[in-house]
């Protein structure tokens, strides 16, 4: 005879629930400091909720950092996928001073990978935490305007360099203004039939592999 419960209804049996966790991602970056270090933060924070869970997926997210530029670095992601299988492939690169800027996100889109690209560089994606910045300014200007928010937040002693391990999380309490203030950035340029990533300066699509990743963090987001 089945149990039933107080009401007189049957007890239902418990049920191992299976939680989705993330694929097996890899994230191949140009900058071997600043990007691995918050890259590498999101991935120790994923696998530390998700360790204990019932998941479907192998939680991996290799996070490479390769110091190569542009189009050597998407070449360089395509030997690296051609050992492995990955559910998604990320490419994270600079405008910088590479002529081949446009032709490697074209190149890489086409490949079937996804691309997180920054007019100038990976500090407008930091600096957008902070007040709206909307008009192109200097590598240098990115990490004096960051040591100044830094030091006006008291981060890291009010210095900011590319060696901070916990980079994203100093900087995710307002992960969502920078994510609004990245589309609003794009937006505008789509708005003024400025499509060119080399073009759009100030911009950046981090944005898009942030959001992929956090919703493992946030169950909630979209």
């Amino acid at each position: 005879m089945p149990r039933l419960n107080r009401a007189g209804l049957k007890r239902r049996r418990k049920e191992n629930i299976k939680s989705p966790g993330p694929g097996n991602y890899l994230i191949v970056t140009e900058g071997t400091e600043t990007e691995v270090n918050y890259f590498k933060n999101i991935k120790r924070i994923i696998e530390g909720l998700f360790r204990s869970k019932i998941i479907v997926d192998k939680i991996s997210l290799n996070v490479e950092g390769k110091g190569r530029a542009t189009m050597v670095l998407v070449n360089e992601a395509l030997k690296m996928r051609s050992l492995s299988t990955y559910s998604e492939v990320w490419v994270v690169f600079d405008k910088d001073d590479n002529n081949d800027f446009d032709e490697a996100i074209k190149f890489a889109e086409n490949e079937g990978f996804n691309v997180a690209w920054s007019n100038e560089c990976f500090e407008l994606w930091l600096l957008l935490h902070f007040p709206i910045l909307n008009s192109s300014i200097s590598r240098n200007d990115y990490y004096s305007k960051l040591s100044h928010h830094f030091e006006k937040e008291k981060i890291n002693n009010g210095i900011y360099d590319k060696n901070i391990k916990e980079i994203f999380d100093i900087t995710y309490p307002c992960i969502d203004k920078a994510i609004k203030r990245s589309k609003d950035l794009i937006q505008e340029y789509k708005k003024n039939n400025i499509f060119l990533p080399s073009k759009m300066n100030p911009c950046t699509t981090v944005q898009s592999l942030v959001e992929e990743l956090i919703k493992y963090i946030q169950p909630n987001s979209k």
